[in-house]
Order: C-alpha cells, then structure tokens, then sequence
C-alpha cells in the first residue's frame, strides 16, 4: 500500500507548533505517494511502522494513494481548502461521540476478539477524551486486523467511527428525534 501526506501532513513542517514526536514526524517525512509499504519497513520495523502508519491516517496526516481525487487540479485545490481549514483549532469531540464510539468499538471488540480483548476492552471503558479515544482506536483497528473473525468488518466498523466523528450519524439520529417531537 501506497501513502501521501494530506494538507494537515504538509502543515506539520511548515508550522511552528509540532503534534507528532520524533519517529512519526520521520515516517510522515518518507511517505511521498510513491513508497509503498515494503520499502519503508527498510528504515523501521514493521510493527512499529504499522502502528505510527494507522496513527498517521486516524489522526489525517497521510491517505491511501489515489482514494482523495483523481485529478491532480483538483487534488491539489482540496488540498489548499484543507490546508487553510488546519489552520483553526477544531473543537473538541463531544462526550455523546466519544460514547457512541465507545460502544461501536466494545460491541465489536466482544463480538470478535472475546476474550482476548479483555485488556483492550478495559482501556476503551476508561478513556473519557480525544486523545485517549483515538488511542484506543489505534490499538483497537489492529486488533481487529490481527484477528480471524473481525478482519472482514474492520472497515465498514471505521467507517461507522468516522461517520460518527464527522457528526453525520449523531446528527442524522438527532434530527429524526426532532421530526418525532
């Protein structure tokens, strides 16, 4: 699999406030839209490069090649609009998202890692923010990656995760509730 930077990827060398430590900010340096996978696992370990990889793509810094748009004029006139978009602070996610996460995420962590979620399972009933959440999906994603059964709804559960982040599930429920009432 092939990885670019996204606008937020971009913003990380060219703003003075720095979000990732030192080995992220050398694995986002090295993913340029034509290194796969297998070539970057040449300056780091596997494991470790998996883990800051998924890391990168939760958190927007990277996108799989090729999935954003297929134009380049237009790629890079998205990119500019998200560029200037990074610039703001985003607000912090509501605790009703981090609860609805939380349980898309222990659902299927009972459904598909069973008893060898259990730690997991502990580590997403105590997290309370953004930081911890994301954290928790991190190590969650690779869970169910690792496993036999969740493998096959790992990606349509992201999805859930993400819709649910960028407001569209919470909103959709929220607005069928106001048309009943």
């Amino acid at each position: 699999m092939v990885y670019e930077k996204s606008a937020l990827g971009y913003n990380e060398f060219t703003n003075d406030r720095r979000t990732l430590n030192v080995r992220e900010r050398q694995v986002l340096l090295l993913v340029n839209g034509v290194r796969n996978m297998e070539e970057l696992e040449k300056f780091f370990k596997k494991e470790l490069l998996t883990e800051t990889m998924l890391k990168l793509e939760l958190e927007g810094f990277i996108y799989p090649a090729g999935s954003q748009t297929s134009t380049k004029g237009a790629q890079t006139a998205g990119m500019f609009g998200r560029f200037l978009d990074t610039q703001s602070e985003t607000p912090p996610i509501n605790p009703a998202k981090i609860a609805a996460v939380k349980t898309i995420l222990l659902e299927a962590t009972d459904d598909y890692l069973g008893l060898m979620g259990r730690t997991l399972k502990e580590k997403i009933d105590q997290c309370d923010n953004e930081a911890d959440l994301r954290n928790c999906i991190s190590k969650w994603h690779m869970a169910m990656r690792e496993s036999k059964l969740g493998r096959e709804s790992t990606d349509f559960l992201m999805e859930q995760i993400h819709q649910t982040l960028e407001n569209k599930m919470l909103d959709a429920e929220n607005n069928a509730e106001h048309q009943t009432h």
